[in-house]
Parts: structure tokens; C-alpha cells; sequence
């Protein structure tokens, strides 16, 4: 029986991409293992009576557009994840812009209704790249989860809030920002949202961690098809470190078990119905080397 949740069931994001196109070489093509995993995640919502918000890369829909017909069919939120999975602070801002209009048109027009939800490469807005929200503003998104309030080496903002703002852009414009989920202890905030974390830790933990957080704040979830793919590493023809073989590949053997721990005993929603289900803070954007974040929070504690 799954267990009624103070702030909901947790938001099930899923990084639809390929795995040596968007981690190990940005030109190389997609491959048709993307679509196998990525059936793979949905035959397991399916069972789960889950739906999720698949965040998908331009490049993997322009390639298999009947991929995304197929996550459209069931019932999931199609959102944008960019269109090479190049990461924000490589681009330009006109670049940056150029990528994601490419992407949600693209997607747009396989799905027929409007993308109106993106999550940037590798995380990639933090405090240097913030003026990413005013173009994905421009360029019509309603909301952004790309924002990490942690710091680890490649991303990460410490002092965001934890749970869902409406950030206050220019002209008065704002777009809402959900953050992946982290859990507070000794006085900073650590990532437990999904991905390498759940692969790497024992699923009771990483599920009673979910436990703590939903009680005050929503827990948005990520994790990306090729995670389910325990032999994938073994298998594609590229010569691989072993360090990056044992980094990207530790704990895919239990991640599917893990997997479906989760979304059975917690169930799941798409980041548009959590995010429509109330009004959120307003959030004033800082520029650059203005102090903290968290003190420009109207309404969060």
C-alpha cells in the first residue's frame, strides 16, 4: 500500500538520452540502445500506474520521433532537455537560446501541444549562468528544473531553496523553478534525488531519506534510461577508463530493483501537475555576487 505524503507523491523525472552521445561525446550519434531503455522505463511506470515528466534531448526526438509519440501515448509529460546536451556555460546566451527554441519546436511539432517544462545539461544553471532563466522566459517555458541546491564539483547552487519558487525575472516576467530534491544534515543540504545517489546507496536508505524530505517539501526524482542498462558499458564499442566504467556504471545492477521500491511504495506525478497543484513563493533572481540566495526568498523559511 503506498503511503499517504505530506507534500504529494514525489515528481518522477526521467533524462531521456543516450548515454555515449550526452556523457562521453557530444557529436557522436544516438544510438537505438536509447530507445530500448527507454522502453524499458516505460513498460515499469506502466506496471507502476506512474506517469513521470520525460525531459527529452532534441538530437534523441529528432532521431526517434516515434520515441516520443510512444511517451506522449502514455500518459507522460513531454518536456525539453536541450537539443545537444551541451552544457549552459559552454554557449553563448544567443546560442543557449538557439538550442533550447530548437528543441521544443522540434518536439512541439512531433507531439502536437505545447513543451512548456526544460532541465538543462548536467544541471549546468548555477550562479554563473542564471541568466539562463531569462531566456528560457523568452523563449516560452513556464517552469525550470535544472537547479541543485548543493555544491559538488560540477554543479550545484547551496543557498537555492529546496522547494518550488516563481522566480522574478525582467519586465516582470517569471518562470517557476522546481529543484531536485535534497536532504538537510549537519547543516548543508545533500543530494538525494536520484541518479548516480540511488544507484550508489541502499534503497531503504535513499527511501526513508524521500520519506524525511516529503514532509516539508515536494521531492522531485531524476534518473535516465541507460541507469536500467546494466551491461551497456561492457558492451558499446568505445574504449572506456575503467574509472569511468566503474563511476557511470557502479550500482546499474540494483538500480532497477531500487527503481521500482520507489515509485511502488511512494507512487509518482508529472512535474506540471505538482507544480499547477498550488501558488509558490516568489523568488527575487540575484545578480551575480549580490550574497545569498536564500535571503532574497519572500515566503520560505
Amino acid at each position: 500500500m503506498r503511503k499517504t505524503l505530506t507534500c504529494g507523491p514525489p515528481v518522477i523525472s526521467i533524462d531521456v538520452e543516450d548515454w555515449p552521445q550526452s556523457t562521453w561525446n557530444r557529436d557522436l550519434p544516438i544510438t537505438d540502445r536509447a530507445v530500448g531503455n527507454t522502453r524499458r522505463v516505460l513498460r515499469i511506470l506502466r506496471n507502476a500506474n506512474v506517469r513521470a515528466t520525460m525531459f527529452i534531448l532534441g538530437k534523441l526526438a529528432e532521431r526517434f520521433p516515434y520515441l516520443v509519440k510512444e511517451i506522449q501515448a502514455d500518459g507522460h509529460e513531454v518536456a525539453c532537455h536541450g537539443y545537444g546536451h551541451m552544457e549552459i556555460a559552454q554557449l553563448s546566451p544567443d546560442e543557449f537560446l538557439a538550442d533550447v527554441r530548437r528543441s521544443k519546436d522540434l518536439l512541439e511539432q512531433i507531439t502536437g501541444e505545447p513543451v512548456v517544462g526544460y532541465r538543462a545539461p548536467d544541471f549546468s544553471i548555477v550562479e554563473n549562468t542564471l541568466w539562463a532563466f531569462d531566456a528560457l522566459a523568452e523563449a516560452g517555458f513556464q517552469y525550470d528544473s535544472s537547479v541543485v541546491p548543493v555544491r559538488v564539483v560540477r554543479y550545484g547552487i547551496p543557498d537555492w531553496p529546496g522547494a518550488p519558487v516563481r522566480v522574478k525575472l525582467a519586465n516582470g516576467r517569471t518562470i517557476q523553478e522546481a529543484p531536485l530534491a535534497t536532504f538537510q544534515m549537519l547543516g548543508k543540504n545533500w543530494p538525494v534525488g536520484g541518479g548516480g545517489y540511488h544507484r550508489l546507496l541502499p534503497g531503504f536508505l535513499t527511501r526513508s531519506l524521500a520519506r524525511q524530505v516529503m514532509k516539508t517539501a515536494p521531492f522531485v526524482f531524476y534518473c535516465h534510461p541507460y541507469e536500467f542498462d546494466v551491461w551497456e558499458l561492457e558492451e558499446i564499442p568505445i574504449s572506456l577508463p575503467l574509472s569511468v566504467r566503474w563511476h557511470q556504471g557502479a550500482g546499474r545492477r540494483y538500480f532497477e530493483r531500487r527503481f521500482n521500491s520507489f515509485v511502488h511504495e511512494f507512487g509518482g506525478q508529472r512535474m506540471q501537475d505538482m507544480l499547477a497543484s498550488q501558488v509558490w513563493p516568489e523568488f527575487e533572481l540575484p545578480s551575480v555576487n549580490r550574497g545569498s540566495i536564500r535571503k532574497r526568498t519572500s515566503g520560505l523559511s
